[in-house]
């Protein structure tokens, strides 16, 4: 069974008796709550040479994210920890770097659990509340223009320099290539959630749906197409790319379409509204990327062409 096989048949298996929106959208929503939860596992999402501030930083931007992609006010959460001996050498500057990122989007942590464990697990449960309305994936309708919030590529970048061991990339590399590799490393390492847009666009009754790239665009967006019982046509040159990485990417061995339309972990929000790009960029007072459009006819097609979701599946 692949990921999405799996979570259909959790659906199956619980009702979703007491939600409003339940298992198959970014959060669940039950009232006015909107509650996620996801985690970071060692030698899967990141090894022990990364930074322990940015695992901790990471591990609360994820489901920050999710909340975004809600429309969600963060507010509280819970925190699970496997600690193996190393971590636990390190845990205090993990907690001051997690409690600073937690300061600074109003975020309470309120309780969890710890465990010995051989590999370092973090677990975070995150609440958040509706003001007005949830975004939700399933929205969308043909006619509705697709945005991006930002550029994409860097983190999918990042992590195949991380994955030759660049944890920092070689001194002798020319000027403008180690300035682009640290800036995606970073990017990939250290990511940061769109909460403030997340909510702005749900203030907006002309957004109709909303997921976060975390899977990889194509993924993504047919997750969206999906739950929104349509398909969708997007343009390659349309599509924001994180700067340099067209032009200098490629020097450093980077696979840059790869990285622009199926890497995961970006944590931009993927939208869609009948508002035109100058006129939603106006309103959310920031630049959004008008993509492509949402269609009748089912499938995702980049420039014409069937676009398969090509992005990241665990159990693949």
């Amino acid at each position: 069974m692949n990921e999405h096989e799996i979570i259909d048949r959790i659906r199956q298996l619980f009702p979703q008796r007491a939600a409003k929106i339940g298992i198959g959208d970014d959060a669940a929503v039950i009232g006015e709550q909107v509650i996620t939860t996801d985690m970071l596992l060692e030698d899967v999402d990141f090894t022990r040479a990364v930074p322990i501030e940015c695992i901790a930083r990471k591990s609360l931007a994820v489901n920050l994210s999710d909340l975004a992609a809600m429309g969600a006010i963060p507010a509280f959460g819970v925190m699970d920890l496997g600690l193996p001996p190393w971590a636990l050498d390190k845990l205090d500057a993990f907690l001051t770097s997690l409690a600073a990122s937690a300061r600074q989007y109003d975020f309470d942590l309120v309780g969890g659990d710890l465990s010995r464990s051989e590999k370092l697990i973090v677990a975070i449960t995150a609440t958040g509340w509706v003001s007005k309305r949830p975004l939700l994936r399933s929205g969308a309708r043909a006619g509705d223009r697709i945005y991006v919030s930002r550029p994409l590529g860097a983190s999918s970048a990042g992590l195949q320099l991380l994955q030759r061991g660049w944890l920092e990339p070689p001194r002798e590399l020319p000027y403008a290539q180690r300035e682009l590799a640290e800036s995606m490393i970073r990017r990939h390492m250290d990511p940061e959630p769109e909460v403030a847009l997340g909510i702005a666009l749900a203030s907006i009754d002309a957004v109709t749906a909303c997921i976060d790239v975390s899977d990889g665009l194509s993924t993504d967006l047919h997750h969206l197409c999906d739950a929104s019982g349509g398909g969708a046509d997007i343009e390659r040159e349309r599509s924001p790319v994180f700067p340099d990485l067209a032009s200098t990417g490629p020097l450093l061995g980077i696979d840059v379409r790869q990285a622009v339309i199926d890497g995961g972990e970006e944590f931009a929000l993927l939208f869609t509204s009948t508002l035109r790009e100058s006129e939603l960029s106006t309103r959310t007072g920031r630049p959004v990327y008008a993509i492509g459009r949402i269609a009748r006819a089912q499938g995702v097609r980049l420039d014409g062409a069937p676009l398969r979701a090509g992005g990241f599946d665990h159990f693949a």
